[in-house]
Protein backbone atom coordinates (compact mmCIF):
# COMPACT_ATOMS: atom_id res chain seq x y z
CA UNK A 1 0.00 0.00 0.00
CA UNK A 2 1.40 3.69 -0.87
CA UNK A 3 2.26 5.09 2.92
CA UNK A 4 1.16 8.42 1.71
CA UNK A 5 -2.43 7.32 0.96
CA UNK A 6 -3.01 6.02 4.09
CA UNK A 7 -1.19 8.88 5.91
CA UNK A 8 -3.93 10.83 4.08
CA UNK A 9 -6.83 9.38 6.59
CA UNK A 10 -4.32 8.77 9.55
CA UNK A 11 -4.12 12.74 9.56
CA UNK A 12 -7.78 12.93 9.47
CA UNK A 13 -7.55 11.91 13.31
CA UNK A 14 -6.08 15.61 13.82
CA UNK A 15 -9.68 16.84 13.20
CA UNK A 16 -10.81 15.12 16.05
CA UNK A 17 -13.87 13.45 16.74
CA UNK A 18 -17.09 15.04 15.84
CA UNK A 19 -20.26 14.75 18.25
CA UNK A 20 -22.41 15.13 15.25
CA UNK A 21 -23.85 12.56 12.67
CA UNK A 22 -24.82 15.12 10.23
CA UNK A 23 -21.11 14.71 8.28
CA UNK A 24 -21.68 10.85 8.15
CA UNK A 25 -24.85 10.92 6.72
CA UNK A 26 -23.85 13.64 4.06
CA UNK A 27 -20.97 11.27 3.55
CA UNK A 28 -23.08 7.81 3.19
CA UNK A 29 -25.50 9.80 1.08
CA UNK A 30 -22.76 11.14 -1.20
CA UNK A 31 -21.54 7.51 -2.08
CA UNK A 32 -25.01 5.83 -2.55
CA UNK A 33 -26.27 4.58 1.18
CA UNK A 34 -23.98 1.51 1.09
CA UNK A 35 -25.54 1.05 4.86
CA UNK A 36 -28.87 -0.35 3.55
CA UNK A 37 -27.27 -2.75 1.41
CA UNK A 38 -26.82 -5.59 4.19
CA UNK A 39 -28.48 -6.70 7.19
CA UNK A 40 -26.31 -5.22 10.01
CA UNK A 41 -25.84 -6.81 14.02
CA UNK A 42 -25.09 -3.29 16.48
CA UNK A 43 -22.73 -3.81 19.03
CA UNK A 44 -21.44 -0.87 21.93
CA UNK A 45 -20.90 -1.18 25.50
CA UNK A 46 -17.79 -0.68 27.86
CA UNK A 47 -16.69 -4.52 28.37
CA UNK A 48 -17.17 -7.61 25.57
CA UNK A 49 -18.10 -5.66 22.55
CA UNK A 50 -15.53 -6.75 20.75
CA UNK A 51 -15.86 -10.31 21.73
CA UNK A 52 -19.77 -10.07 20.79
CA UNK A 53 -19.21 -8.64 17.75
CA UNK A 54 -16.56 -11.36 16.95
CA UNK A 55 -18.84 -13.89 17.87
CA UNK A 56 -22.00 -12.79 15.85
CA UNK A 57 -19.58 -12.40 12.84
CA UNK A 58 -18.74 -16.56 13.62
CA UNK A 59 -21.74 -17.20 13.50
CA UNK A 60 -23.48 -15.36 10.30
CA UNK A 61 -20.28 -16.62 8.44
CA UNK A 62 -22.03 -19.79 8.57
CA UNK A 63 -24.90 -18.37 6.95
CA UNK A 64 -24.23 -15.92 4.01
CA UNK A 65 -21.37 -13.89 3.56
CA UNK A 66 -20.87 -11.69 6.43
CA UNK A 67 -18.71 -8.72 7.77
CA UNK A 68 -17.06 -7.94 10.83
CA UNK A 69 -16.38 -4.17 11.51
CA UNK A 70 -14.06 -2.95 14.61
CA UNK A 71 -11.28 -0.64 16.22
CA UNK A 72 -9.00 -0.17 16.76
CA UNK A 73 -6.45 -2.37 15.30
CA UNK A 74 -3.93 -4.13 16.69
CA UNK A 75 -0.80 -4.76 13.92
CA UNK A 76 -2.60 -3.01 10.31
CA UNK A 77 -4.87 -0.42 9.61
CA UNK A 78 -6.65 -3.61 7.71
CA UNK A 79 -7.52 -6.01 10.76
CA UNK A 80 -10.28 -3.29 11.27
CA UNK A 81 -12.42 -4.70 7.93
CA UNK A 82 -13.01 -7.93 7.68
CA UNK A 83 -15.32 -10.31 5.20
CA UNK A 84 -16.16 -13.74 5.41
CA UNK A 85 -12.60 -15.35 5.52
CA UNK A 86 -10.67 -12.42 4.76
CA UNK A 87 -9.74 -8.82 5.63
CA UNK A 88 -9.56 -5.94 3.26
CA UNK A 89 -6.70 -5.82 1.22
CA UNK A 90 -3.75 -3.30 0.56
CA UNK A 91 -5.87 -2.71 -3.31
CA UNK A 92 -9.08 -2.15 -1.67
CA UNK A 93 -7.72 0.34 0.54
CA UNK A 94 -6.40 2.38 -1.70
CA UNK A 95 -9.58 2.57 -4.57
CA UNK A 96 -11.61 3.80 -1.16
CA UNK A 97 -9.12 5.85 -0.51
CA UNK A 98 -8.67 7.99 -3.69
CA UNK A 99 -12.59 7.27 -4.20
CA UNK A 100 -12.90 9.47 -0.97
CA UNK A 101 -9.85 11.93 -1.29
CA UNK A 102 -11.68 15.16 -3.48
CA UNK A 103 -14.92 14.43 -1.16
CA UNK A 104 -12.58 15.27 1.99
CA UNK A 105 -10.64 17.83 0.49
CA UNK A 106 -13.15 19.90 -0.83
CA UNK A 107 -15.16 19.20 2.47
CA UNK A 108 -12.33 20.49 4.70
CA UNK A 109 -12.71 24.35 2.61
CA UNK A 110 -16.52 24.03 4.81
CA UNK A 111 -14.87 22.28 7.75
CA UNK A 112 -17.00 19.81 6.84
CA UNK A 113 -14.64 16.77 6.09
CA UNK A 114 -15.48 13.28 7.78
CA UNK A 115 -12.78 12.75 10.56
CA UNK A 116 -11.04 9.55 10.30
CA UNK A 117 -13.55 6.96 11.94
CA UNK A 118 -15.56 8.35 9.59
CA UNK A 119 -13.80 7.63 6.59
CA UNK A 120 -12.82 4.13 7.92
CA UNK A 121 -16.73 3.39 8.49
CA UNK A 122 -17.81 4.32 5.00
CA UNK A 123 -15.23 2.14 3.77
CA UNK A 124 -16.27 -0.56 5.35
CA UNK A 125 -20.29 -0.02 4.45
CA UNK A 126 -18.99 0.67 0.77
CA UNK A 127 -16.71 -2.52 0.87
CA UNK A 128 -19.24 -4.75 2.01
CA UNK A 129 -21.74 -3.31 -0.30
CA UNK A 130 -19.33 -3.91 -3.52
CA UNK A 131 -18.65 -7.41 -2.11
CA UNK A 132 -22.35 -8.32 -1.71
CA UNK A 133 -21.93 -8.82 1.91
CA UNK A 134 -25.41 -10.10 3.30
CA UNK A 135 -24.45 -9.66 7.11
CA UNK A 136 -22.38 -7.54 8.44
CA UNK A 137 -21.56 -7.34 12.61
CA UNK A 138 -20.70 -3.68 13.58
CA UNK A 139 -18.88 -2.78 16.62
CA UNK A 140 -19.03 1.06 17.72
CA UNK A 141 -16.33 3.23 18.02
CA UNK A 142 -17.05 5.32 21.04
CA UNK A 143 -20.10 5.32 22.80
CA UNK A 144 -23.24 4.81 20.41
CA UNK A 145 -25.73 7.65 19.99
CA UNK A 146 -23.31 9.83 18.40
CA UNK A 147 -20.70 7.41 16.90
CA UNK A 148 -20.74 7.36 12.69
CA UNK A 149 -21.82 3.62 12.46
CA UNK A 150 -25.32 5.01 14.39
CA UNK A 151 -26.85 5.45 11.13
CA UNK A 152 -27.52 1.80 10.57
CA UNK A 153 -30.72 0.66 11.24
CA UNK A 154 -29.80 -2.73 12.21
CA UNK A 155 -31.89 -6.17 12.95
CA UNK A 156 -30.87 -6.26 16.27
CA UNK A 157 -28.62 -3.78 18.59
CA UNK A 158 -26.56 -5.29 21.52
CA UNK A 159 -24.99 -3.42 24.83
CA UNK A 160 -22.85 -5.41 26.64
CA UNK A 161 -21.42 -4.69 30.04
CA UNK A 162 -21.29 -1.17 31.11
CA UNK A 163 -18.44 0.86 33.01
CA UNK A 164 -17.10 3.96 33.51
CA UNK A 165 -15.09 4.56 30.70
CA UNK A 166 -14.45 8.07 28.48
CA UNK A 167 -16.47 10.13 31.34
CA UNK A 168 -15.93 13.71 29.72
CA UNK A 169 -17.76 12.83 26.72
CA UNK A 170 -20.14 10.20 27.73
CA UNK A 171 -21.15 11.00 31.20
CA UNK A 172 -20.47 10.93 35.07
CA UNK A 173 -22.60 8.49 36.01
CA UNK A 174 -23.56 4.89 34.68
CA UNK A 175 -26.91 5.94 33.75
CA UNK A 176 -25.66 8.45 31.74
CA UNK A 177 -23.06 6.41 29.75
CA UNK A 178 -25.59 3.89 29.17
CA UNK A 179 -28.48 6.51 27.87
CA UNK A 180 -25.38 7.31 25.65
CA UNK A 181 -25.13 3.51 24.43
CA UNK A 182 -28.46 2.89 24.38
CA UNK A 183 -28.64 6.23 21.45
CA UNK A 184 -28.22 2.56 19.20
CA UNK A 185 -31.22 1.75 19.82
CA UNK A 186 -33.90 2.08 16.60
CA UNK A 187 -37.58 2.16 16.77
CA UNK A 188 -39.31 -1.09 16.83
CA UNK A 189 -35.99 -3.16 16.45
CA UNK A 190 -34.91 -5.68 18.90
CA UNK A 191 -32.26 -4.75 22.09
CA UNK A 192 -30.60 -7.37 23.90
CA UNK A 193 -28.04 -6.21 26.95
CA UNK A 194 -25.60 -8.43 28.98
CA UNK A 195 -25.78 -5.80 31.32
CA UNK A 196 -27.13 -6.35 34.95
CA UNK A 197 -26.63 -3.23 37.00
CA UNK A 198 -29.50 -1.72 38.04
CA UNK A 199 -28.72 2.09 36.95
CA UNK A 200 -27.53 1.58 33.06
CA UNK A 201 -30.52 -0.93 33.10
CA UNK A 202 -32.78 1.56 33.91
CA UNK A 203 -31.47 4.09 31.34
CA UNK A 204 -31.62 0.85 28.41
CA UNK A 205 -35.33 -0.09 29.44
CA UNK A 206 -36.53 3.38 28.98
CA UNK A 207 -35.35 3.88 25.53
CA UNK A 208 -36.23 0.35 24.24
CA UNK A 209 -39.56 1.32 25.93
CA UNK A 210 -40.22 5.31 24.45
CA UNK A 211 -38.48 3.76 20.97
CA UNK A 212 -40.98 0.46 20.78
CA UNK A 213 -38.01 -2.35 21.05
CA UNK A 214 -38.46 -5.46 21.83
CA UNK A 215 -35.83 -5.75 25.22
CA UNK A 216 -34.16 -8.79 26.01
CA UNK A 217 -31.45 -9.60 29.04
CA UNK A 218 -29.10 -12.41 28.74
CA UNK A 219 -29.28 -12.53 32.17
CA UNK A 220 -32.68 -13.45 31.82
CA UNK A 221 -33.26 -15.07 28.27
CA UNK A 222 -30.10 -17.66 29.37
CA UNK A 223 -29.50 -20.24 31.91
CA UNK A 224 -26.09 -22.01 32.69
CA UNK A 225 -26.41 -25.44 33.25
CA UNK A 226 -23.44 -26.63 33.32
CA UNK A 227 -19.86 -25.22 33.01
CA UNK A 228 -16.08 -26.40 33.00
CA UNK A 229 -13.24 -23.59 32.58
CA UNK A 230 -9.68 -24.52 32.22
CA UNK A 231 -6.76 -22.65 30.32
CA UNK A 232 -7.27 -23.51 26.83
CA UNK A 233 -11.26 -22.39 26.82
CA UNK A 234 -14.65 -23.06 28.42
CA UNK A 235 -18.17 -26.15 27.80
CA UNK A 236 -20.94 -24.41 28.32
CA UNK A 237 -24.64 -25.70 28.35
CA UNK A 238 -26.63 -22.60 28.14
CA UNK A 239 -30.65 -23.13 27.31
CA UNK A 240 -32.81 -20.64 26.60
CA UNK A 241 -36.93 -21.09 26.11
CA UNK A 242 -36.30 -22.51 22.30
CA UNK A 243 -32.93 -24.41 22.43
CA UNK A 244 -30.55 -26.15 24.17
CA UNK A 245 -26.63 -25.53 23.32
CA UNK A 246 -23.10 -27.16 24.04
CA UNK A 247 -20.40 -25.18 23.12
CA UNK A 248 -16.79 -25.73 23.08
CA UNK A 249 -15.56 -21.84 23.27
CA UNK A 250 -12.05 -21.14 22.78
CA UNK A 251 -11.77 -18.13 24.44
CA UNK A 252 -10.03 -17.97 27.62
CA UNK A 253 -11.85 -16.60 30.82
CA UNK A 254 -15.27 -16.94 32.63
CA UNK A 255 -16.04 -13.57 31.19
CA UNK A 256 -16.59 -15.18 27.74
CA UNK A 257 -19.58 -17.14 29.34
CA UNK A 258 -21.14 -13.98 29.58
CA UNK A 259 -20.62 -12.55 26.22
CA UNK A 260 -21.17 -15.97 24.78
CA UNK A 261 -24.86 -15.60 26.65
CA UNK A 262 -25.21 -12.49 25.33
CA UNK A 263 -24.28 -13.52 21.68
CA UNK A 264 -27.31 -15.93 21.85
CA UNK A 265 -29.92 -13.89 22.84
CA UNK A 266 -29.25 -11.66 20.07
CA UNK A 267 -29.03 -14.50 17.42
CA UNK A 268 -32.60 -15.73 18.60
CA UNK A 269 -33.89 -12.55 18.45
CA UNK A 270 -33.79 -12.35 14.99
CA UNK A 271 -35.39 -14.44 12.36
CA UNK A 272 -33.00 -15.74 10.52
CA UNK A 273 -33.40 -19.43 10.99
CA UNK A 274 -29.91 -20.24 12.47
CA UNK A 275 -29.80 -23.49 13.31
CA UNK A 276 -28.64 -25.00 17.20
CA UNK A 277 -25.20 -26.40 15.19
CA UNK A 278 -24.62 -23.36 13.61
CA UNK A 279 -24.41 -21.55 16.95
CA UNK A 280 -22.33 -23.70 18.45
CA UNK A 281 -20.39 -24.03 15.55
CA UNK A 282 -19.84 -20.65 15.33
CA UNK A 283 -18.85 -20.12 18.48
CA UNK A 284 -16.49 -23.03 18.58
CA UNK A 285 -14.77 -21.32 15.94
CA UNK A 286 -14.50 -17.53 17.53
CA UNK A 287 -11.07 -16.49 17.49
CA UNK A 288 -9.80 -12.93 19.40
CA UNK A 289 -6.89 -11.36 19.13
CA UNK A 290 -5.53 -9.94 21.90
CA UNK A 291 -8.30 -10.70 24.24
CA UNK A 292 -6.94 -13.44 26.85
CA UNK A 293 -5.18 -14.51 24.31
CA UNK A 294 -2.39 -16.80 24.96
CA UNK A 295 0.62 -16.41 22.56
CA UNK A 296 3.38 -18.54 24.19
CA UNK A 297 3.23 -21.61 26.39
CA UNK A 298 6.87 -21.68 27.46
CA UNK A 299 7.23 -19.03 28.86
CA UNK A 300 3.44 -18.41 29.05
CA UNK A 301 2.68 -15.28 27.27
CA UNK A 302 -1.26 -13.70 27.71
CA UNK A 303 -1.78 -10.55 25.36
CA UNK A 304 -5.11 -8.56 26.54
CA UNK A 305 -6.00 -5.27 25.67
CA UNK A 306 -8.26 -4.66 29.23
CA UNK A 307 -7.79 -0.62 29.62
CA UNK A 308 -10.35 0.02 32.20
CA UNK A 309 -10.85 -0.81 36.23
CA UNK A 310 -13.90 -2.70 35.35
CA UNK A 311 -11.91 -5.12 32.62
CA UNK A 312 -8.80 -5.12 34.62
CA UNK A 313 -11.11 -6.80 37.83
CA UNK A 314 -12.41 -9.11 35.29
CA UNK A 315 -9.10 -9.77 33.80
CA UNK A 316 -7.35 -10.66 37.49
CA UNK A 317 -10.29 -12.54 38.83
CA UNK A 318 -10.35 -14.76 35.23
CA UNK A 319 -6.32 -15.59 35.86
CA UNK A 320 -6.45 -16.08 39.45
CA UNK A 321 -9.36 -18.81 38.25
CA UNK A 322 -7.85 -20.99 35.70
CA UNK A 323 -3.98 -20.45 36.95
CA UNK A 324 -2.66 -21.33 40.44
CA UNK A 325 0.51 -18.84 40.50
CA UNK A 326 0.75 -15.24 39.59
CA UNK A 327 2.12 -13.27 36.64
CA UNK A 328 4.64 -10.55 36.03
CA UNK A 329 2.57 -8.01 34.37
CA UNK A 330 3.82 -5.99 31.46
CA UNK A 331 1.80 -2.58 31.77
CA UNK A 332 1.42 0.97 29.16
CA UNK A 333 -2.01 3.22 29.39
CA UNK A 334 -3.10 5.56 27.40
CA UNK A 335 -3.84 9.54 29.37
CA UNK A 336 -8.00 9.38 29.47
CA UNK A 337 -7.75 6.39 31.21
CA UNK A 338 -8.19 5.90 35.09
CA UNK A 339 -4.63 4.73 35.88
CA UNK A 340 -4.73 4.40 40.05
CA UNK A 341 -7.79 2.25 39.34
CA UNK A 342 -6.62 -0.06 36.89
CA UNK A 343 -3.81 -0.32 38.98
CA UNK A 344 -5.17 -1.12 42.17
CA UNK A 345 -7.42 -3.89 40.49
CA UNK A 346 -5.35 -5.52 38.45
CA UNK A 347 -2.51 -6.12 41.23
CA UNK A 348 -5.25 -8.43 42.91
CA UNK A 349 -3.56 -11.10 40.38
CA UNK A 350 0.10 -10.16 40.64
CA UNK A 351 2.99 -8.94 42.37
CA UNK A 352 5.07 -7.62 40.12
CA UNK A 353 5.12 -5.34 36.99
CA UNK A 354 7.01 -3.63 34.30
CA UNK A 355 5.34 -0.38 33.55
CA UNK A 356 6.40 0.88 29.82
CA UNK A 357 5.00 2.52 27.07
CA UNK A 358 2.00 1.93 24.38
CA UNK A 359 2.73 2.64 20.85
CA UNK A 360 0.53 6.34 20.48
CA UNK A 361 2.14 9.14 20.12
CA UNK A 362 -0.52 11.43 21.19
CA UNK A 363 -2.07 9.82 24.40
CA UNK A 364 0.61 7.26 25.46
CA UNK A 365 1.65 7.98 29.30
CA UNK A 366 5.03 8.26 30.57
CA UNK A 367 5.39 5.40 32.44
CA UNK A 368 7.91 7.16 35.10
CA UNK A 369 4.40 9.25 35.93
CA UNK A 370 2.13 5.39 36.86
CA UNK A 371 5.20 4.61 39.10
CA UNK A 372 4.32 5.74 42.09
CA UNK A 373 0.63 4.98 41.62
CA UNK A 374 1.67 1.02 40.82
CA UNK A 375 4.03 1.10 43.67
CA UNK A 376 1.33 1.62 46.14
CA UNK A 377 0.03 -1.74 45.37
CA UNK A 378 2.99 -3.71 43.65
CA UNK A 379 5.44 -5.95 45.26
CA UNK A 380 8.39 -4.94 42.41
CA UNK A 381 7.78 -2.08 39.80
CA UNK A 382 10.34 -1.84 37.50
CA UNK A 383 10.65 0.94 34.52
CA UNK A 384 11.38 -0.07 30.76
CA UNK A 385 9.85 2.89 28.67
CA UNK A 386 10.40 0.61 25.35
CA UNK A 387 7.67 -2.12 24.76
CA UNK A 388 9.53 -4.20 23.22
CA UNK A 389 12.80 -4.28 25.93
CA UNK A 390 9.96 -4.20 28.42
CA UNK A 391 8.38 -7.70 26.94
CA UNK A 392 12.20 -9.00 26.38
CA UNK A 393 12.71 -8.64 30.13
CA UNK A 394 9.59 -10.18 31.44
CA UNK A 395 10.03 -13.65 29.78
CA UNK A 396 13.67 -13.42 30.62
CA UNK A 397 12.22 -12.94 34.37
CA UNK A 398 8.92 -15.14 34.67
CA UNK A 399 7.71 -18.11 33.15
CA UNK A 400 4.45 -16.39 33.41
CA UNK A 401 4.01 -12.97 31.93
CA UNK A 402 0.68 -10.75 30.77
CA UNK A 403 0.81 -7.79 28.53
CA UNK A 404 -1.96 -5.80 29.25
CA UNK A 405 -3.30 -1.85 29.76
CA UNK A 406 -3.55 -0.93 25.87
CA UNK A 407 -4.65 -2.24 22.86
CA UNK A 408 -1.55 -0.32 21.33
CA UNK A 409 0.44 -1.95 23.94
CA UNK A 410 -0.58 -5.79 23.13
CA UNK A 411 -0.61 -4.23 19.06
CA UNK A 412 2.75 -3.51 19.43
CA UNK A 413 3.68 -6.73 20.92
CA UNK A 414 1.78 -8.53 19.15
CA UNK A 415 3.62 -7.31 15.91
CA UNK A 416 6.88 -8.33 17.24
CA UNK A 417 5.95 -11.56 17.60
CA UNK A 418 4.15 -12.10 14.06
CA UNK A 419 1.21 -13.16 15.57
CA UNK A 420 -2.42 -13.98 13.05
CA UNK A 421 -4.71 -11.47 14.18
CA UNK A 422 -7.76 -13.61 12.27
CA UNK A 423 -11.18 -13.48 14.11
CA UNK A 424 -11.84 -16.68 13.54
CA UNK A 425 -9.77 -20.34 13.85
CA UNK A 426 -8.21 -22.01 10.99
Amino acid sequence: MRDENLQFIYRLKREGIKYDLSTMREFDLHFGSPHKEFKSVHITGSNGKGSVSNMIFNVLRLKGKTGLYTSPHLVDFNERIFLQDRRISDEEIEHYIDLYRDYINNGRINKRNPTFFEVTTEMAFQFYRDQKAEYASIEVGLGGRLDATNILTPIVSVITRISYEHTDRLGTTLEEIAREKGGIIKQGIPVVTGEDKPEPLKAIKRIAELRSSIYLNSYEYTKVSGIKVNDTGSRIWITTPTEEYKIDLKLIGNFQVDNARTTITALESIDENISRKEVEKGLSNARWPGRMDVVRTNPLVILDSSHNPSAAQTLSRSIREIYQKKPLLVVGMLSDKDHFSYLHNISTCADDIILTTPEEPERKVDPEILKPMAEKTFRNVMVIPDPIEAYKEAIKESDFVVVTGSMYLVGAISRYLGEDMSPFRK
